[in-house]
């Protein structure tokens, strides 16, 4: 038995496993050979860990008391993998129907077949006294095939997170109000985990909203939401696009036109010192601070920040960057080779530092074959 067994998604492994450790911030997560397998230490509760699971963007599927064998090609396997899975499921105190469900992520594996080792599983189940509910049952079996590692594992699946949490359909181009600048709303909703952790009822703020896209995301996982934006046009927007993807808003939600570098000015007091998560994609080219530099913009908003978020708040910053050589798990290694598209590495590292913020991760997203973007997260420095 290997406990808890997380999959994350492909596109981009490495930043998902942070948003794993985010939602899941009281387990110690251990990498296995696999990009994109994880194993989950400690006890989890297994209603907010559905939850977490349901919400986030780079998740897959949980498995939990799995069943986790590196597979050869012979018949042996086969035969101790559906053993070991038949006395997992008999060993169970669950009652009720069970559907049984499998994937291959990372390639295949030879002489494998997911369909055929699922009917397998699904005719132990029966046998043990089980109905199979494919549709929805009291309990489910996930089985994924890992082509990368050569692993097979199987365990109790809490509700996978197989759509993506209908990411696809709250695409930039089917908002009523979008600019080409958008951010793809699987990275903004990982941003916002990311930045937020465990859904609770503290606040999540973008200073600088735009189109709204954080805002979305962060208000579909019934999260308590403040967007501030200095453009009437881009308020007015962000509004409209939360009108479309909200029917009937679960948390609270505030749009507020007002300067990103004076927010303890347009923050409600009531939310001062409850806001735990910061995300961040500021404009570039021309800003509506007009002269005023990148650097020195960022500088104020992230001490602006500093006065109204709590002692112990997360931040998510998107910085455009040069295309940069990362390693087969998209993880950034080499500090020096980052180039800012905007100023020097260097010397924006130092103004975060004199801003009050430590840098707790980075990673970098493909764009195209002249942009990425870094993906930043850093936690605000304690103050005496």
């Amino acid at each position: 038995m290997a406990g808890n067994i997380v999959c994350l998604r492909g596109w981009h492994p490495a930043l998902a496993k942070a948003e794993l450790e985010s939602l899941f911030p009281q387990n110690q997560s251990v990498q296995l050979e696999s990009p994109r397998l994880v194993m989950l230490e400690g006890e989890i509760n297994l209603k907010q860990a559905t939850i977490n699971v349901n919400s986030s963007s780079g998740i897959q599927a949980l498995l939990t008391n799995c069943i986790i064998m590196d597979w050869d090609d012979n018949d042996n396997s086969k035969k101790q993998f559906i053993q070991n899975v038949g006395m997992m499921i008999e060993k169970s105190s669950n009652s009720g129907t069970i559907g049984v469900f499998s994937w291959r992520q990372e390639g295949r594996i030879d002489g494998l077949s997911s369909s055929e080792l699922a009917s397998s599983i699904g005719g132990i189940a029966s046998e043990l006294g089980y109905s199979i509910n494919l549709d929805n049952p009291d309990h489910k079996i996930g089985i994924m095939l890992d082509g990368f590692s050569k692993k097979v594992v199987c365990g109790w699946m809490l509700d996978a997170n197989m759509d993506s949490s209908g990411l696809s359909s709250r695409r930039a181009t089917e908002r009523p109000f979008f600019k080409p600048i958008s951010l793809d709303p699987k990275l903004a909703r990982l941003a916002v985990n990311l930045a937020g952790g465990p859904i609770d009822e503290r606040i999540i703020l973008d200073p600088m909203a735009g189109t709204g896209g954080f805002a979305i995301e962060a208000a579909t996982m019934e999260r308590n939401t403040i967007a501030v934006d200095m453009e009437k046009e881009m308020v007015d927007g962000t509004i409209k696009n939360l009108e479309w993807a909200l029917e009937n808003p679960k948390s609270t939600i505030e749009v507020i036109q007002g300067d990103a570098t004076k927010l303890s000015q347009y923050i409600p007091k009531r939310w001062h010192g409850k806001i735990s998560g910061v995300v961040l994609d500021p404009p570039y080219g021309r800003n509506s601070h007009g002269t005023v530099s990148h650097f020195e913009l960022l500088k104020n908003t992230l001490l602006s920040i500093n006065q109204v978020c709590s002692k112990d708040a997360n931040l998510v910053l998107i910085l455009p960057i040069k295309p940069i050589k990362i390693d087969y798990n998209n993880q950034l290694k080499d500090e020096s080779s980052i180039k800012l598209l905007h100023g020097d590495w260097d010397d924006f590292r130092t103004m975060l530092t004199t801003s009050g913020w430590n840098i707790k991760g980075k990673w970098s997203e493909h764009v195209h074959s002249s942009l990425s973007r870094l993906i930043l997260h850093a936690t605000i420095v304690p103050q005496d």
